[in-house]
C-alpha cells in the first residue's frame, strides 16, 4: 500500500479538473442549440393548438347561429367594446415583450461584464488567497537563517 501523502506522478488534480470542465462544457456547447430548437418547436405547437381552438370555437358559434336561427346582433358600442379590448390586450402583450426584452438585455450585460472582467476576479481572488496562505501556512525559518 502506497502511503496517502505519496502522489501517483501520472495523475494531476488540475490535469483531472480541466478535463472534466472542459467535457462539461463541450457537452453543454453541443446539447443547448438542440434544446433551443425544441422549446421553439413546442412553442409553435402550442401557438398552433390554441389558434386553432380558438378558430374552432369560433367556427361552431357561428355554425349554431346559422342553424338554430337565433339572429343576434352585436350592437355597434359592444362592437367598439370588443375592439377596444382586444387593442389594449394586444398594447399590453407588447409592453410586457418590451420589459422582457429590456431584463433580457440587462441580464446579457451584466454577464458580459462578468466576463470581461473574470480576469479581475481571479487575480484578486488569488492575492486573497496569497495572503491567508501568507497568514496560516508555516513559513520557511528565514529568521532562523539570518
Amino acid at each position: 500500500m502506497s502511503k496517502a501523502s505519496k502522489k501517483d506522478p501520472k495523475v494531476d488534480e488540475s490535469d483531472v479538473i480541466d478535463q472534466v470542465a472542459k467535457k462539461y462544457f463541450s457537452e453543454i456547447e453541443h446539447s443547448v442549440p438542440h434544446m433551443q430548437q425544441v422549446l421553439f418547436d413546442f412553442q409553435n405547437e402550442c401557438y398552433k393548438t390554441w389558434k386553432n381552438a380558438i378558430n374552432a370555437n369560433i367556427s361552431l358559434h357561428k355554425e349554431f347561429l346559422e342553424k338554430s336561427g337565433l339572429d343576434y346582433e352585436v350592437s355597434d358600442s359592444m362592437g367598439s367594446l370588443v375592439a377596444k379590448l382586444n387593442d389594449e390586450a394586444i398594447r399590453y402583450r407588447a409592453y410586457c415583450r418590451k420589459i422582457a426584452l429590456s431584463n433580457i438585455d440587462s441580464a446579457k450585460q451584466n454577464a458580459k461584464i462578468l466576463n470581461d472582467n473574470a480576469g479581475l476576479y481571479v487575480d484578486m481572488n488569488r492575492k486573497m488567497m496569497q495572503y491567508w496562505m501568507s497568514v496560516f501556512l508555516p513559513q520557511s525559518d528565514k529568521k532562523s537563517k539570518d
